[in-house]
């Protein structure tokens, strides 16, 4: 009988963590185009696979995961699927590890990913107006006016008229007319999501392994006190009627309102475990914030008003 050597067990472990994390990236991936509402939580985990492999298997298990699933995704949903898995999550799932190990802290890694990931989807897009010779913003104002025909078809059949079915379609005109304006800071938005939540994951999966990663507590997170500049000014320039300055003024505005978002979770966060607030109650909240968008705004205020109030610093009584 045969024993295999350390080594042999090793690449046998390797690669069958690798397999394992390409049908779970694949599964994943699939289930998000499958089922766009309730997927999307299932398109943020599909990275996470190759970013675990990254830091338990090395570069090689990382690589066979991303490529191997695209490689599935390309072969069984389409070549574009293929396309728009890598640059969601090829970033997130190799990149952002290998910075997490070269020390880098969990909020510069983040904020390098998200970077990365925005110069792919800009590369793809000069790469394919010039190919194709088509324009991006036309194709997405198409997509945008599509799918908002086919929800007021919905809504028709469903039996809504008159005033109620003008209403609607006035609404979904306006979401549909600002969807068309900041898709870039939506796209952004997305991937700053994907990232974080496996930044997250990432943590808490190798919390009790030999990996070292910078990775802060999230109720620690703090904007720079110079961002607040950015609200103001773009109050300012948003009172112009020139287009051309204010659509990319609200992109920016979106961002650093999600910024500011982030600071009031870690607010939130903070508050929760410094009164023990049970966990059903944590629970509670996430799942209103995502039911209730106006929540998302009275969150990111909080964040906004940190830089005056500090939340989290406790306050000492003076003697009198």
């Amino acid at each position: 009988m045969e024993l295999k050597s350390p080594a042999d067990h090793l690449l046998l472990t390797r690669l069958k963590a690798s397999l394992i994390g390409v049908v779970g990236s694949f599964v994943l991936f699939a289930a998000y185009l499958a089922i766009p509402p309730l997927g999307i939580f299932s398109g943020m985990l599909a990275p996470f696979p190759a970013a675990y492999n990254r830091l338990i298997y090395g570069r090689v298990s990382s690589l066979i995961v991303i490529l191997g699933s695209a490689a599935a995704i390309s072969a069984l949903l389409g070549f574009f699927a293929g396309l728009l898995f890598l640059g969601m999550c090829a970033m997130t799932g190799f990149f952002m590890p290998e910075l997490l190990l070269r020390g880098f802290s969990g909020s510069r890694a983040l904020f390098w990913t998200t970077a990365a990931n925005l110069l792919i989807f800009f590369v793809g897009y000069i790469v394919y107006t010039s190919t194709y010779n088509s324009n991006v913003q036309q194709l997405i104002s198409s997509e945008i006016s599509g799918s908002l025909a086919q929800a007021i078809a919905i809504y028709e059949k469903a039996g809504v008229k008159g005033d109620e079915l003008d209403f609607l379609k006035q609404s979904m005109a306006t979401a549909a007319e600002l969807l068309q304006r900041l898709y870039p800071a939506l796209i952004t938005a997305m991937l700053v999501f994907i990232a974080g939540f496996n930044l997250v994951l990432l943590k808490k999966s190798t919390a009790k392994s030999k990996v070292a990663i910078a990775i802060a507590d999230f109720s620690s997170f703090r904007n720079h006190d110079l961002l607040v500049w950015i609200p103001i000014l773009s109050g300012f320039l948003l009172l112009l009627p020139e287009s051309l300055i204010t659509t990319p003024v609200l992109n920016i505005l979106l961002i650093a309102a999600l910024l500011y978002f982030f600071q009031g979770m870690a607010v939130i966060s903070a508050l929760f475990t410094k009164h023990s607030v049970p966990s059903f109650v944590r629970i509670l909240l996430y799942l209103l914030l995502v039911i209730q968008p106006y929540l998302l705004a009275v969150v990111a205020c909080t964040g906004l008003f940190d830089l005056w109030i500090d939340f989290r610093t406790p306050k000492t009584q003076e003697n009198l």
